[in-house]
């Protein structure tokens, strides 16, 4: 998922306005980010404690 999120990050950042990423305060790139990081983690936690059953 991070890596999707990077990869449109790149294109849009290539084609369109310069979007930096700012973290204070955050901004939609930064946000979607943050989720994106959210939802691998969450996604490896819940394939870790499936295995433990």
């Amino acid at each position: 998922m991070t890596l999707v999120w990077f990869i449109v990050w790149l294109v849009a950042n290539s084609v369109g306005a310069k979007q930096p990423l700012l973290l204070d305060p955050v901004n939609a790139w930064a946000a979607t980010l943050i989720l994106a990081i959210a939802l691998d983690l969450a996604g490896s936690h819940a394939r870790a404690s499936d295995r433990r059953r």
